[in-house]
């Protein structure tokens, strides 16, 4: 059986204050089936599915070179929203700004590995942190989307992923790939 992989941004503990505090204020543990455990909160740049382990050197080589052609740059986490309605919402999440850095970082990644693992092109790409899925009520909930003011995460890498859906954490880093560093630029 192929195990399934994902490529992704680690998000750090920082935002455990965030997280618990929604949790409590929504109840999202009596709504919801999952709630990622801290070390598995991410941004998913592409969600490969079940992939043959003969293929992951050429995915890992691809990876690699797309990392070396990008710099590290920061995300800014700066509220809650939602998949779904506000009543029923089928994912929570904490919303990422708008990154001129990540766009082009997500759309490299995903054309060059659909081209090489021949899949689909998704046409929408909505960068969040999911703190909670899969509702297990159906009774009404009444999420609101919120602002906070943004809490800045470096991205220095991203990493492919393998899932262990029997553990938690589920998400392990099988690989990392480097983002080359900013150098100032002095005149």
């Amino acid at each position: 059986m192929s195990k399934h992989y994902f490529i992704g941004i680690t998000m750090p503990s920082t935002l455990e204050k965030h997280v618990e505090g929604f949790k409590d204020k929504y109840e999202l543990q009596t709504a919801y089936k999952v709630i990622p455990h801290i070390e598995d909160l991410h941004v998913t740049l592409l969600y490969i599915g079940a992939l043959p382990e003969q293929h992951l050197p050429f995915l890992t080589d691809s990876l690699s070179k797309i990392a070396a052609t990008h710099t590290s740059f920061s995300l800014y986490i700066d509220g809650l929203s939602y998949f779904g309605s506000s009543s029923g919402p089928r994912v929570v999440y904490l919303s990422v700004g708008d990154s001129v850095e990540l766009s082009p970082l997500q759309s490299e990644i995903e054309v060059t590995v659909a081209k090489q693992l021949d899949m689909p092109l998704s046409d929408r790409f909505t960068p969040h942190v999911t703190i909670a899925k899969k509702r297990k009520t159906t009774d009404k909930l009444s999420i609101q989307k919120e602002m906070f003011e943004p809490i800045e995460v470096p991205v220095h890498s991203f990493s492919l992923f393998t899932i262990h859906p029997e553990k938690s954490p589920k998400y392990e880093a099988i690989e990392t790939f480097q983002l080359q560093s900013q150098t100032a630029d002095f005149k």
